[in-house]
């Protein structure tokens, strides 16, 4: 009598838990108060080429494709002033030898908000690089945006 009892509560329960997951339409992750206006997208990075007013990074894209984008020395954090922290844009993050160097390009409602490069601070890693002698990286101080490729 017990064996039968406890296979239909059982039973009972796998149907409530099917009947359950059928009536919802609304995405697992989707609460409604809980859902970011902010987006990221991560990539390996291979090098970074340091000049006088840009770095220059190389990524890696599509596992096998080489991308190259280069960012302006001005969106580092300099001084105190909220003006400095409004134009704040790049972000290091130091790099644990457990994991790759990465570049992180945050959106906010699909455009362009933050870049983080997480890489080692030895600057003798392989991973830093001093860019030739007159190299142009062919980016402007003064832009807003980070026009990144897939």
């Amino acid at each position: 009598m017990k064996k039968l009892l406890v296979a239909l509560v059982l039973a009972a329960g796998m149907v409530a838990a099917a009947v359950a997951q059928g009536t919802s339409t609304k995405a697992i992750w989707d609460h409604g108060d809980n859902v970011s206006d902010i987006s990221y997208q991560t990539f390996v990075v291979s090098r970074v080429y340091a000049s006088g007013d840009a770095y220059t990074v190389l990524y890696e894209k599509d596992g096998y494709k080489i991308g190259k984008v280069s960012i302006p020395r001005s969106w580092e954090y300099q001084g105190i002033t909220v003006e400095a922290h409004k134009n704040h844009k790049l972000f290091f993050r130091n790099k644990i030898k457990t994991i790759d160097n990465l570049m992180t390009v945050f959106y906010k409602n699909g455009e362009f908000f933050k870049v983080m490069l997480t890489l080692p601070q030895d600057r003798g890693d392989p991973v830093w690089a001093v860019a030739p002698n007159g190299y142009d990286a062919g980016v402007s101080q003064d832009i807003t945006s980070l026009d990144i490729k897939f």
